[in-house]
């Protein structure tokens, strides 16, 4: 397997307390970074995700794009003139553990399909200690395509991986502050009703599924548990 041929591409607005513990699981690839302002909603200033991308070795670009799925194009395009023909697209709250990520590098390398999707996608909801199941998300893409959306690959032929590749998706998994700053930058569909904060997360117990079927957390990796608390804490 040749590594020089693989690299990331993640688009990230202050995203610094998740942005260390994602690096630190693809620390062997050349990991591109893009920081833009949001698309829509507020702008609140830069925080230190380039600083802290930069000193774990990866590629900062500092861009600005007017809709989403503009900037990953920007990125498969930046990347694929520099040399690389597989790339791991991977949002700064998406934790692989390196084991995951070595066993999908092993295999599209050997196959002909333009985009794969992991199959067991689990959300955190709160904080790690609850998640609940999403549907497979695509996060491999030769270089040479493209989006035709937020996360749609243009043309046919995507498929999910024919074994287990598990996401660990921090998305939902902050403090309220955080949230409110995610709903007020963000192009989140789902949390696009003023009232959604309120309704299904601020005031949610164990119990309460309305939103999701949440449930409790009982398997999650060490690798990722320890990454995730050391991110938040800015250690990296």
């Amino acid at each position: 397997m040749n590594i020089n041929e693989f690299a990331t591409c993640t688009v990230a607005y202050n995203d610094e307390e998740l942005i260390g513990g994602m690096l630190k699981g693809v620390e062997d690839l050349h990991n591109l970074v893009i920081i833009s302002k949001p698309w829509r909603g507020e702008h609140f200033g830069f925080d230190r995700t380039g600083e802290i991308a930069k000193r774990m070795g990866a590629e900062i670009i500092h861009k600005d794009f007017e809709r989403q799925g503009v900037e990953r194009n920007f990125g498969m395009e930046y990347l694929e003139k520099k040399g690389f023909k597989h790339i791991f697209i991977i949002d700064t709250d998406e934790y692989y553990t390196k084991e995951n990520i070595y066993k999908m590098m092993e295999y599209v390398e050997g196959h002909s399909s333009k985009f794969y999707k992991s199959k067991n996608d689990k959300v955190y909801w709160k904080s790690w200690k609850y998640y609940f199941q999403h549907r497979a998300c695509l996060n491999y893409m030769k270089s040479s395509s493209r989006f035709s959306g937020k996360r749609t690959p243009k043309g046919k032929g995507s498929q999910g991986f024919p074994f287990e590749i598990e996401m660990h998706h921090f998305s939902f998994s902050c403090t309220e502050k955080k949230m409110l700053e995610k709903i007020r930058t963000r192009e989140y569909a789902v949390m696009s009703f003023k009232s959604w904060f309120k309704t299904y997360w601020k005031d949610w117990k164990m119990g309460d599924n309305s939103f999701k079927t949440i449930l409790e957390t009982k398997d999650i990796p060490e690798e990722i548990l320890g990454r995730y608390i050391k991110s938040i804490n800015l250690l990296y």
